[in-house]
C-alpha cells in the first residue's frame, strides 16, 4: 500500500515506468499517462482544463492506479485510476476508466463506476479510448440522467491526449527541460504501434450497405441501427480529422457546432440522421484559429462525392463582378486548379453560379455573363473529388476523406484571407486637433447650413436677384 487515501483499500501512486507484465497493454499506458498528469505541469493544467476543472500553481494534482475501495462489497470494483486535485481546502476527485486498442467502453461497467462514485462523494468519472466524442463532456456512452445525478461523466480520446501534449511541446510551453522531456517520452510511448493507441480509420461494415442502398435510390429509416451506426462514426471521423489538423497546424482546430448541439449532443445525432437520411448527405464544420472561415466537409453520400469549402463574403470596397473575382484569385495564385472549384452567390438570386478555378482565370468576365445586374456578394471556394466505387469502402473512404482535408487547406485554406474594410481617414480640414474643437466645429456647422440653404434656394429667386444685379450693374444711369 503506498501513501493513498485513507478511504481506499488498494492503491499506489501512478508510475512513470510501472512494473507490470508486458501483456498488460492498458496498464502500463494508465500509469504511464497519470503519471505525467500530476508531474508535468502544464500537461495536467491543460487535461484538466478541458473538463472543467482549474489547475493553478497553488495545486496539488496526485493520481492513483489500481484502485479498490475499503467498503465492504466495492473491492470487486477496481477502476484503473483515480485522480485527486486539491486547491487549498477543496479537493475534487475522478475514477478513471481506460480501454486500449479495439476495446469499447461497456456501459455497464461505467454505470457501476458511477454509482461508486455517488456513494463514496467522488465527483466524476473519466474515461478513456480509442472513441472519439466532440467534446470532453460528450460521452460515447449515453447514461440516463437519473443514473448520473450529479456525478459528472467525461472522456478523452488516446489521440485527443496525445496531441494535447504535442500541441504543448510544438509551442514550446513546457517551461522546465526535464518535464519536457517526460512529454516527449509519453507521446513516443502512446504512438508506438505496439501500444495499441490508434487513429478512427474505417468506418463501419454497415456503411458500404448505407452507401450502396442510397446509390439505388432505395430508402433509408432514420430510426434504422445502420443509420445511426454510420453517423456514430462519421462525428468520431469528423473528430479525428480535427485532432489530424491540431497536430498539422500547430494551433486548437475544433468542431463548430450550434449551442443547442453543444448542450444537448443527442440533437445534432438526430438532425445529422435526418440529414443522411432525407438528404443523404453528411456534413461538419471545423474551426480553424485564426483562418479565413470555418471548413465546410461534406460527403455525398448519393453522388459518392466528398468536398472541402470555404466561404468568404465578397470585398464591399471593389464594385464591379471582375473585381470581386479577381480579389479571390489573387489570393489563389499558388493553388492548383486540380478539384478546385468556384461559387459564386448573388445578390437577391437563390440560385449559384459555379466555374472552375481553371475557367475564372481565364476569363474573369464569363461569370457575369447570365448574371447582369447583380452583384457577386460570397464566394465559396471548394475541393471536390468524385471517389466512385471507393466511396462505399469503409477504410478507403476514411483514407480519401482525411487526404482531402489536409489538400484542402494546404492548396487553399492559408491562403485565404477575410476582407476586412480599410481603415477610416482623417476628414479634408481635420488634419490637426485645433481644427475640431467645439468652437471650431460650431463655425463648420453654421458654413455648412448656409451652404445647404443656397444650394437649396429656388432656382427662379436665384435667377430673379442675379437679374436685377445686372440692370443695376449696366445701366446705372436709369435710376437717376
Amino acid at each position: 500500500m503506498d501513501d493513498s487515501p485513507g478511504y481506499l483499500a488498494r492503491g499506489e501512486r501512478a508510475r512513470l515506468f510501472p512494473v507490470l507484465a508486458d501483456t498488460s497493454k492498458e496498464g502500463r499506458s494508465t500509469s504511464i499517462l497519470l503519471s505525467c498528469l500530476a508531474s508535468v505541469h502544464e500537461f495536467g493544467q491543460s487535461m484538466l482544463d478541458s473538463i472543467g476543472q482549474k489547475v493553478g500553481k497553488r495545486a496539488v494534482l496526485s493520481t492513483y492506479t489500481e484502485v479498490a475501495f475499503s467498503s465492504q462489497g466495492d473491492v470487486a470494483h477496481r477502476p484503473d485510476g483515480l485522480i485527486v486535485l486539491k486547491v487549498g481546502r477543496r479537493e475534487w476527485r475522478a475514477l478513471v476508466e481506460t480501454k486500449i486498442g479495439n476495446a469499447k467502453l461497456d456501459e455497464e461497467q461505467i454505470a457501476n463506476y458511477v454509482a461508486l462514485a455517488k456513494k463514496h462523494k467522488i465527483d466524476a468519472v473519466v474515461t478513456i479510448s480509442n472513441q472519439f466524442t466532440s467534446r470532453p463532456n460528450h460521452h460515447p456512452i449515453k447514461l440516463p440522467a437519473k443514473m448520473r445525478g450529479k456525478i459528472e461523466i467525461y472522456h478523452w480520446s488516446w489521440m485527443y491526449i496525445v496531441t494535447q501534449a504535442d500541441l504543448l511541446i510544438s509551442k514550446d510551453d513546457i517551461e522546465d527541460e526535464d518535464q519536457r522531456f517526460i512529454l516527449t517520452e509519453m507521446i513516443r510511448f502512446l504512438t508506438h504501434q505496439s501500444t495499441g493507441v490508434k487513429s478512427f480509420d474505417r468506418m463501419p461494415k454497415s456503411w458500404t450497405d448505407v452507401a450502396q442502398k442510397i446509390t439505388d435510390g432505395a430508402p433509408l429509416h432514420s430510426k434504422s441501427n445502420e443509420a445511426q451506426e454510420t453517423v456514430a462514426a462519421w462525428h468520431q471521423e469528423v473528430r479525428d480529422i480535427s485532432l489530424m489538423l491540431s497536430r498539422q497546424l500547430n494551433v486548437d482546430v475544433e468542431i463548430r457546432l450550434q449551442r443547442s448541439h453543444v448542450l444537448n449532443p443527442t440533437a445534432r445525432e438526430k438532425e445529422d440522421i435526418a440529414n443522411l437520411a432525407e438528404k443523404h448527405r453528411l456534413s461538419a464544420k471545423l474551426e480553424v484559429h485564426h483562418a479565413a472561415a470555418p471548413i465546410d466537409i461534406t460527403a455525398d453520400v448519393g453522388r459518392r462525392i466528398i468536398s472541402a469549402s470555404m466561404t468568404l463574403l465578397a470585398p464591399g470596397n471593389k464594385k464591379s463582378t471582375k473585381g470581386r473575382i479577381n480579389w479571390v484569385l489573387r489570393q489563389l495564385l499558388k493553388t492548383p486548379e486540380t478539384d478546385i472549384h468556384i461559387k459564386l452567390y448573388w445578390q437577391g438570386r437563390r440560385v449559384h453560379s459555379q466555374h472552375t478555378l481553371a475557367e475564372l482565370r481565364g476569363d474573369p468576365e464569363m461569370a457575369s455573363e447570365n448574371n447582369r445586374g447583380s452583384q457577386v456578394h460570397r464566394f465559396e471556394i471548394c475541393m471536390i473529388r468524385q471517389l466512385g466505387k471507393r466511396f462505399n469502402r469503409p477504410k478507403n473512404f476514411i483514407d480519401e476523406l482525411e487526404q482531402l482535408v489536409s489538400d484542402f487547406y494546404e492548396a487553399i485554406g492559408q491562403h485565404l484571407r477575410a476582407y476586412q474594410s480599410p481603415a477610416p481617414r482623417v476628414r479634408k480640414g481635420r488634419s490637426d486637433p485645433d481644427s475640431v474643437t467645439p468652437e471650431k466645429l460650431q463655425d463648420n456647422e453654421q458654413i455648412r447650413l448656409t451652404d445647404k440653404i443656397s444650394q437649396e434656394q429656388p432656382q427662379s429667386e436665384k435667377s430673379s436677384n442675379n437679374g436685377g444685379e445686372f440692370k443695376s450693374a449696366v445701366h446705372p444711369a436709369s435710376q437717376d
